[in-house]
């Protein structure tokens, strides 16, 4: 009967109130989970899940966009989720809250740097910004990037840690002291969504 518990979870954030404190601005307070989690959903456009393959004579190219520079791509719209970080910490009217968005806007702007950084290896040894040729130039296992590029790998890996705000990087979210740090004043769909971003 433990299979059903994921869905009571779905059912209780979507029948949550949606509470907005005395004295938050109420517009921004809702815009910035949106702004959170668009850039996260809309950089899945360019991650290619698989190949180009013919189905029922018609021909489907797994990605939804194929971008040219599919990588900056990635990052410009991944770096937009800074925006809803801060406005959520400042929208709540809590001072808390704003500590945790600066501290979080900080934390995610730094870490951009270094893992922008830590892709230009990949970007030089595929000699390509299309994530689908980079992905076509792994087919071989010996060829994949983590083994032509392990140190650049462990960079990555640890600035993509700290951008999500995951242990041990998790002083944005600071629950010892900041409660749940910039989205302390949120509730329901907008908690989700800021988990979800």
């Amino acid at each position: 009967m433990g299979l059903f518990h994921p869905i009571a979870d779905a059912v209780k954030v979507l029948t949550k109130e949606d509470f907005i404190p005395a004295g938050a601005n109420k517009f921004f307070h809702t815009l910035a989970p949106f702004l959170s989690l668009v850039p996260a959903i809309v950089t899945f456009s360019v991650i290619p899940f698989g190949g180009r393959y013919t189905l029922f004579g018609h021909e489907v190219n797994l990605v939804i966009a194929d971008l040219d520079v599919g990588i900056l791509f990635v990052f410009a719209f991944a770096s937009l989720a800074t925006y809803g970080v801060v406005l959520g910490g400042w929208a709540s009217n809590n001072n808390w809250s704003l500590l945790g968005g600066l501290r979080a806007s900080a934390q995610m702007l730094s870490y951009e740097v270094a893992m922008g950084l830590s892709i230009i290896g990949v970007v030089m040894v595929f000699g390509s910004l299309k994530l689908t040729e980079i992905g076509a130039l792994q087919a071989d296992f010996f060829r994949w990037g983590i083994f032509l590029q392990p140190l650049g790998f462990i960079l990555f890996l640890t600035c993509a840690i700290a951008e999500n705000k995951r242990a041990p990087f998790d002083m944005p979210e600071a629950e010892s002291e900041l409660v749940a740090g910039y989205f302390t004043e949120y509730s329901g769909l907008k908690f989700v969504m800021f988990w979800m971003g």
